[in-house]
């Protein structure tokens, strides 16, 4: 049996006994197949549902399922599972009056922003408004709260955009403005941080040694995304005495490290990598690459783009000097022009001439 007939099945099966079998207050429960697109290439196929006609509609990824069933499970057994798994979820899920929903300026005060990379993100990205940083992408979503332990948040579409009938621009604003005030920025360093987890005191730092920073939200969700708070990195730099490295811990939260002008970017993006690869979850992935902020030209790029505008910045100075140089007039030549000048304006002697005989008496 292939993936897309064991979910035919699932489906046919899910909706006869919804519709049947199970207690009547879920005879409602709508049963769908549906490709659910996801960050992180995480996106799958899989049974979607949702009850009546609820607005908010739940999917399950039935690959492990299938897989099991291959592996020998009963096709029954994995059918009432889903069952229990589905009236759970429908009996959790919030209600939602879509007359608001559908209201931009009801939704507003929801807005939140989270920083995703671009790369394995290109197919959802075309579908979604986003602010294009370096390598990475700022999306907008919609906080609709907590419940059951979890937080549930709906990423605005273009579609949804065009409803709302704002622009891009707006949309944007709007979302890091409200983000700023309704998840908080957090900067601790990470000696902090390790302290509160463990419950202790935190240990002073070390005499001279560079302090690494932890930078996130209030509640670490999606916390990334702060660096593009307003005038957070100006005060993140304030705080730590001049430029800093950004390096992309997940999207839940980034480091900041001072720039004390003898760190080597690249041995940074080779721990971050190392970390990525053995620690951090693929879903939660923000970027291999390590960034930048310069405090006086408030510039936020990747740092091996760091490099190349110092550089530029560096000799672009000793060019301007060395044409000033060029232009300014030696001493000697000074000299020069002011002897001319003395020249022309001293009064000239009479020409030689015959002498005039005087007048005879």
């Amino acid at each position: 049996m292939t993936y897309d007939a064991f979910l035919e099945q699932m489906k046919k099966d899910l909706e006869f006994d919804f519709a049947t079998e199970l207690p009547d207050k879920y005879s409602g429960v709508k049963i769908g197949i549906r490709d659910v697109e996801k960050l992180q290439g995480e996106s799958y196929r899989g049974i979607s549902f949702k009850n009546g006609d609820s607005p908010v509609e739940g999917n399950m990824n039935m690959q492990l399922a299938y897989e099991a069933h291959e592996a020998g499970r009963s096709f029954a057994d994995i059918l009432h599972e889903t069952e229990r798994a589905i009236m759970q979820q429908v009996d959790r899920m919030p209600q939602f009056d879509l007359g608001v929903m559908s209201d931009y300026q009801a939704m507003k005060p929801k807005l939140m922003t989270e920083l995703i990379p671009q790369k394995g993100n290109e197919e959802k990205l075309a579908d979604v408004p986003h602010e294009k940083i370096e390598d990475l992408a700022l999306i907008y979503r919609l906080d609709l709260g907590e419940r059951n332990g979890g937080r549930m948040t709906s990423i605005v579409t273009n579609q949804m955009m065009e409803q709302y009938g704002i622009t891009q621009e707006q949309l944007h604003q709007d979302a890091v403005e409200n983000a700023a005030i309704t998840h908080p920025a957090s900067l601790r360093s990470m000696r902090e941080v390790m302290a509160a987890m463990m419950g202790m005191e935190p240990d002073p730092p070390m005499p001279g040694e560079p302090e690494l920073m932890v930078a996130t939200t209030k509640e670490a969700y999606m916390g990334a995304a702060v660096i593009q708070y307003p005038g957070f990195m100006d005060m993140a730099a304030e705080k730590m005495g001049g430029d800093f490295f950004v390096l992309p811990s997940s999207i839940h939260e980034v480091l900041l490290l001072p720039d004390d002008g003898k760190t080597d970017y690249h041995e940074l993006e080779a721990m971050v990598q190392t970390i990525n690869a053995n620690e951090v979850a693929p879903a939660d992935r923000l970027s291999d690459n390590v960034y930048h902020y310069d405090k006086n030209d408030r510039v936020f790029e990747l740092a091996e783009k760091t490099v190349g505008r110092k550089l530029a910045q560096e000799m672009a100075k000793k060019a301007e000097a060395r044409d000033t140089a060029e232009k300014r007039p030696s001493i000697l030549s000074q000299l020069g022009e002011k002897k001319k000048e003395a020249m022309e304006h001293a009064p000239k002697a009479k020409a030689p001439g015959r002498a005039v005989p005087e007048a005879a008496l």
